[in-house]
């Protein structure tokens, strides 16, 4: 088994958004303003689509509480 590379780091206040590539391919981490990691795990194509689904795991934890009462589930 390879080590992974870091390829991309990016801070965001109180936050950092990190990509890693294996031979698999690229995953996303984020390290929150407590010292936590979080990883979706997910294995992406490329190292921008692992950054993007980065970004979208701190929006969702930074953005407004999203009211979730109103949904329907469909078959």
């Amino acid at each position: 088994m390879t080590k992974p590379s870091l390829t991309v780091l990016i801070a965001f206040p109180d936050w950092v958004v990190a990509v890693t590539h294996r031979a698999a391919g690229y995953h996303c981490w984020v390290i929150t303003p407590e010292l936590s990691s979080l990883t979706d795990g997910e294995t992406y194509p490329t190292s921008q689509a692992a950054l993007a689904a980065g970004r979208s795991l701190v929006q969702l934890s930074t953005g407004p509480q999203v009211d979730f009462s109103r949904c329907r589930l469909y078959d």
